[in-house]
């Protein structure tokens, strides 16, 4: 009997821990839900170190309105170009009826469309909204490739780097303009720094938000992954592991973007075409060309990426610089036992708290800064030696990747002369190589700032499109017929509230045969023509002739000249029919019908005479 109390006991706990099952077993599940939550979020949003560009506040804020000022001053300086203006169309459509795109068939990816489309929405559809975007965007480029030289290498490469794309002369050209390039290069540059800290899920979103806005984003793909393998460390177990962690959240980063987009292309099949193929149609085939091609390609992409710098002794110590770097990279890696080098050959000593090097990852840091260097000349040789059009805003890319690999430079100079000298003299050596940098830059930035380079947007072969186009608002009948032959983006850009069913009609001709032809068709409308400068048509005056017209100037404005075409006030006919007392002509090709006074009237005249019974 004295252990019935204790069998006792132990029966009721076991009663209430039966009783109270049900409430562990949920809360036991709750637990393993938010452990698993967290877990969740800890793969997608991995800690971010805390990067810091350790500048006084000023200095970064002056830069960023150093870069911001340069590339404003030509934000309505000139009229769109050709593919500006069909962007800003395709812009505007889809925000007035036609936002999947079903009517109207863009070749590409409709993100940068959305977005410039929203702007229009926002603060008006004029050309200085779409070139703001640009400029802000190019602007915001200029911190994220900063801090992605500052996390790869220290401190002064972050500053130079900034620097650097602040007062780059390619980027400046191409801000204040209505491209997708510079939307482009910004979720690359993201992306980029995404991987370069090891945030997968990041970095893949910002690689999808590329590709969706333009189909170069592509190319960053190598890029990207790449550095998110190589950010890893060396290899291990627990590196792999690491690594695979990332890549999974990248593909879902990647996904996050490009699945809804590439679904909303699908459902569009069967009225419209894919962007993706529909710019294969516009642009050509794309294939490896005879390396007899290769070097006339080289010959023009070089001098196209000249202005990335638009300098020569920019370009020298570019070189100079880079070899350098080479000769010390080799030297860390397999020549460190052999004679030294006639300078300091220190290993890397970045001080900053975020920098691979002040964590003991020299070797990685290299390694990441070798690969930014292989995948720009691969992408420039893409270009050189493929039938990619050689268009100047396709070496945008660069721009970043050229201030990363300045910042380099400047890092290792520091590191170098200051083991020489001194760390006391390393702040004075980064200072001095700033200097240096601003004073060579400045000339080429403020030219391009002015217009000064072949590169970007218009540069005056378009000067006095906009008053044209103003005249034919404000003289032209709503009805008016436009004919044009190389204006058409720019008329649907700027006649969008003007053209339609019950407005003006804009007709493309391919040749003055047919704009005479067509335009002696239509004798109770308006019709007139916006010539430039450099489109002449020679024989236009002779062609309207023929068909008993004639082209009149109305307006001229800059390298434009507007054109209304009439029909000439017609002479009696006085060889079809010689009334009595009528004077015969004294020539004339046709034989003339006289008859006398009393003569009756020809047949189909008394066919239609009044009867008199």
């Amino acid at each position: 009997m004295g252990s019935t109390p204790t069998t006792l006991s132990a029966a009721l706990r076991a009663a209430g821990d039966t009783l109270r099952s049900p409430s562990r077993r949920l809360r036991s599940h709750t637990h393993l839900h938010t452990r698993s939550r967290t877990h969740l979020h800890a793969l997608l949003h991995p800690p971010l170190p805390q990067v810091r560009l350790g500048w006084p506040p000023l200095a970064w804020a002056a830069i960023l309105l150093l870069g911001l000022g340069l590339r404003a001053l030509l934000w309505n300086a000139f009229p769109f170009r050709e593919d500006e203006a069909i962007y800003s169309t395709w812009a505007l459509q889809a925000w007035n009826g036609d936002p999947f795109f079903l009517v109207n068939w863009p070749d590409k990816p409709p993100l940068f469309l959305w977005i410039l489309g929203g702007a229009f929405r926002l603060f008006g559809p004029q050309e200085g909204t779409a070139r703001w975007l640009n400029i802000l965007l190019s602007t915001a480029t200029i911190p994220v490739t900063a801090l992605t030289a500052r996390r790869l290498w220290g401190r002064w490469a972050g500053w130079v780097a900034g620097l650097a794309l602040a007062l780059n002369p390619f980027a400046i050209s191409f801000a204040p303009t209505a491209y997708t390039d510079p939307m482009l290069v910004l979720w690359g540059s993201l992306a980029l720094y995404a991987a370069v800290v090891g945030r997968g899920f990041r970095a893949g979103l910002w690689l999808g938000a590329a590709i969706m806005t333009k189909q170069q984003g592509l190319l960053y793909a190598p890029l990207i992954l790449g550095m998110l393998a190589a950010s890893a460390g060396p290899r291990s177990p627990a590196q792999e592991a690491s690594l695979a962690r990332r890549l999974g959240s990248f593909a879902l980063g990647l996904a996050s973007i490009t699945g809804p987009i590439l679904l909303w292309d699908s459902l569009r099949w069967s009225v419209a075409p894919s962007p993706w193929d529909l710019s294969l149609r516009h642009y050509g085939p794309l294939g490896l060309l005879p390396p007899a091609q290769w070097l006339p390609r080289l010959r023009e992409w070089g001098q196209l990426a000249w202005h990335l710098t638009a300098s020569t002794p920019v370009w020298a110590l570019l070189v100079v610089g880079g070899w350098l770097l080479g000769v010390r990279i080799w030297y860390l890696r397999v020549g460190s036992d052999l004679t030294p080098p006639p300078f300091p050959l220190h290993p890397w000593r970045g001080k900053g708290v975020a920098s691979f090097a002040s964590r003991g990852r020299g070797e990685v840091a290299r390694s990441l800064g070798l690969l930014l260097l292989l995948w720009s000349l691969a992408y420039f040789a893409l270009h050189v030696t493929t039938s990619v059009q050689i268009w100047d805003r396709y070496l945008l890319p660069l721009a970043p990747m050229l201030a990363l690999g300045m910042g380099w430079m400047v890092q290792e100079a520091v590191s170098w002369l200051g083991g020489g000298l001194g760390s006391a003299s390393r702040p004075l050596v980064g200072l001095l190589g700033g200097v240096m940098g601003v004073a060579l830059l400045l000339g080429p930035a403020w030219t391009a700032a002015q217009g000064g380079l072949p590169v970007g947007g218009d540069h005056g072969d378009y000067a006095g499109l906009r008053e044209a186009v103003a005249w034919l608002k404000a003289e032209a009948p709503a009805d008016a017929v436009i004919y044009h032959r190389v204006l058409g983006w720019h008329f649907r850009y700027y006649l969008f509230r003007r053209t339609g069913p019950q407005g003006m009609e804009l007709r493309w001709f391919p040749s003055t045969v047919y704009l005479a032809d067509n335009a002696a068709k239509t004798p109770h409308r308006r019709k007139f023509l916006v010539q430039p400068d450099w489109a002449p048509l020679r024989d236009a005056p002779r062609r309207l002739a023929q068909r008993g017209l004639r082209w009149e100037r109305r307006f001229r404005q800059g390298r434009f000249t507007v054109y209304e075409l009439v029909t000439p006030p017609q002479p009696p006919c006085d060889w079809c029919f010689n009334a009595p007392g009528t004077a015969r002509p004294a020539f004339s090709p046709w034989p003339v019908l006289e008859l006398p006074p009393s003569a009756p009237p020809p047949l189909s005249e008394a066919r239609h005479a009044p009867s008199t019974r």
